[in-house]
């Protein structure tokens, strides 16, 4: 049976709630999503052109910027290096002296790091070709030691070279860092002062002691172990003391400048 309804006959008209094609935008009324055009003014800056001028301002914030980014981004692509040929030295042989000697590099490399990171929060100045240099030449110091794992004599002679380069450094750091960096507080650049000094009679004592530690392996090869175990201990203990220090007076630094950072924490 047949049924005769218009409905199925003509299709109902559809209306939209707004007749205008979807690439007009300029009216915002329609209910439908549509394709928003954003009209931005761009510089038709040519090849060479400046992006931006350089005043005092810009020049400020570039050097704060990129300076300590740049130290630390050195200073961690070294010490990736140093950290693969570690192991990869480490493993094949793991004798009791060169499980001794990686573990404590290892610690060496966190120390390293740690006070760059320090001092990248504490100072900032417009670097130079030394400031360049020096992040090359102490932590380049560290791969070395990662190929004579075992051997007493090579390997501290190696850690003595760092500690006496990172006692180098510290008095680059100290000669070049004036009250300026701390503002209006002098007291801080005081303590900052102290730290340094503290830190510099730590890693010439342990440059020393570690360089006397391989001139005895060298000169006794019959006890390997006792000097190599020795100048671990001695690296050990400077890199707590250089911790310790670094704990100390960066609390108390922070203190002065109404920042809670307890040492240790």
């Amino acid at each position: 049976m047949a049924i005769e309804s218009r409905e199925f006959i003509s299709p109902r008209p559809r209306h939209r709630a707004n007749p205008r094609a979807y690439h007009e935008v300029d009216s915002p009324t329609s209910t439908h999503l549509r394709e928003v055009q954003y009209k931005e003014e761009v510089l038709d800056a040519g090849r060479g052109e400046a992006i931006q001028s350089l005043t005092h301002n810009v020049l400020v914030h570039r050097s704060l910027e990129v300076s300590p980014n740049g130290f630390i981004t050195i200073i961690s692509i070294i010490q990736g290096v140093a950290l693969a040929l570690l192991a990869q030295n480490t493993f094949p042989k793991p004798s009791g002296l060169v499980i001794v000697q990686s573990i404590t590099l290892m610690l060496v490399f966190v120390v390293v790091f740690y006070y760059y990171l320090t001092m990248s929060i504490l100072l900032r100045w417009a670097p130079s070709f030394v400031d360049c240099f020096l992040p090359f030449a102490i932590a380049g110091l560290e791969i070395p030691p990662a190929f004579f794992l075992g051997n007493a004599a090579v390997w501290n002679a190696w850690l003595a070279a760092l500690w006496l380069f990172v006692a180098i450094g510290l008095w680059i750091t100290t000669k070049w860092a004036p009250p300026s960096h701390f503002g209006k507080v002098r007291k801080a650049h005081k303590r900052f002062l102290e730290m340094q000094h503290e830190l510099g009679l730590c890693v010439v004592a342990g440059g020393f002691t570690v360089g006397a530690c391989a001139g005895l392996a060298a000169i006794d090869p019959a006890h390997q172990l006792f000097w190599g175990l020795a100048g671990a201990a001695a690296v050990l203990a400077v890199g707590a003391c250089t911790i310790w220090r670094i704990e100390i007076r960066s609390s108390q630094i922070h203190a002065l400048y109404g920042v809670n950072r307890p040492p240790f924490n």
